[in-house]
């Protein structure tokens, strides 16, 4: 472990001696900014925006992945403080509760969501008609920054860069998280969330030609529990997992001519997949945390940076009977898993207990043939 750390060290004092060296003899160097997905955690991004537009770092381009190529284009648009209050009041909205923005966490678990038919679980037509509203430009080129988002092309199963065209309708497809969206279909090709494949994008920027890269990821990767209790636990593990080894690959992949600055997010509790309404609260963290950064070049204590998760994918008893009441007409496969769900959390330490409830009373109603 202690070769590591000196081998980090020494890396970060080459940097830093290359961009001196640079300064100094008049290699002006190429910013960009690279900004990751994260949902619900995308407000981290408004505050790490405010920090740099404060300490004077303009970028000379801007590469963007799903919640981070609609914060990206955003600022792109308007590279100014008051660009990102434009951008803080998109959030508040989202933060407000605006029903027509962003539906609320329903009261029905994740899994009987994903049970339901349908090619996802919201309308992306409303977050298009905001962005259409908010955005000063309509298409690449009209924008002061040069500007690029990636998709997930799903039948090549490769990146698709969009850097010209209609800005909006490549936001969706950067955005189309799957289950949350439906994919966006552009010139007879679907598209899904750009994160898919990879948590950052730096290898694009440096692609570009940028030299010194600021890192804007919004989430927390550090070590995670390895106890696991249910198949659900193994399930993230297996996700986190594949998200920390993405992201070191990548900023592992950028030259060692470049200068890397990875912003802090600063710390939060952990946050429900589904909760925006801490918004507000994120952009203050990470622009707290990161002005310090870019004050002093240190990272205030703690950094691990905020958290989104899906707590209990089962819900509560309660939550789901009031889904059960309340859900309008849903049909009977959503309505079985609801009930099996409702068992599941009533008897969660006695399966014995719960398969002879299943026998008395029949998966189906007025069935019993519950066996295994």
């Amino acid at each position: 472990m202690s070769g590591l750390v000196r081998t980090t060290q020494t890396g970060d004092r080459l940097r830093t001696g290359l961009r001196l060296f640079r300064q100094r003899f008049g290699g002006k160097p190429k910013v960009a900014f690279v900004l990751s997905g994260g949902g619900n955690l995308g407000g981290v991004q408004v505050g790490m925006l405010r920090a740099l537009a404060e300490a004077g770092v303009q970028p000379d381009l801007i590469v963007g992945c799903s919640v981070g190529a609609i914060n990206g284009a955003a600022y792109a648009a308007e590279p100014s403080l008051a660009g990102v209050e434009r951008l803080a009041r998109i959030w508040n909205r989202i933060a407000d509760g605006d029903p027509d923005l962003m539906p609320a966490p329903r009261l029905m678990p994740l899994v009987a969501q994903i049970a339901r038919k349908g090619a996802a679980l919201h309308d992306p037509d409303v977050l298009g008609m905001l962005l259409d509203e908010e955005l000063p430009v309509r298409t690449f080129d009209q924008l002061p920054i040069p500007f690029a988002c990636v998709a997930t092309d799903v039948e090549r199963a490769d990146e698709r860069w969009f850097d010209s065209g209609r800005l909006v309708p490549a936001l969706l497809a950067s955005a189309a998280l799957p289950a949350v969206y439906p994919p966006v279909v552009l010139d007879g090709r679907s598209y899904i969330d750009g994160g898919v494949l990879r948590e950052i994008h730096a290898h694009k920027a440096v692609e570009l030609g940028a030299t010194e890269l600021y890192i804007l990821h919004v989430g927390h990767l550090g070590e995670r529990s390895t106890e696991i209790q249910r198949p659900f636990d193994a399930a993230v593990q297996a996700y986190w997992t594949a998200r920390s080894y993405r992201l070191d690959d990548d900023l592992r992949r950028v030259p060692d001519r470049c200068v890397v600055h990875r912003l802090p997010a600063g710390s939060k509790p952990r946050l429900r997949f589904d909760d925006f309404s801490e918004a507000r609260e994120l952009a203050r963290l990470s622009y707290e945390a990161s002005s310090v950064y870019l004050q002093t070049g240190r990272t205030p204590s703690p950094s691990a940076g905020p958290e989104s998760f899906e707590a209990d994918p089962t819900g509560s008893e309660a939550a789901i009977d009031e889904a059960l009441d309340t859900e309008a007409s849903p049909d009977p496969v959503e309505r079985d898993v609801l009930e099996a769900l409702r068992e599941s959390v009533r008897y969660p330490q006695n399966p014995g207990q719960l398969l002879n409830h299943y026998r008395s009373v029949g998966f189906r109603k007025g069935t019993n043939d519950v066996e295994h």
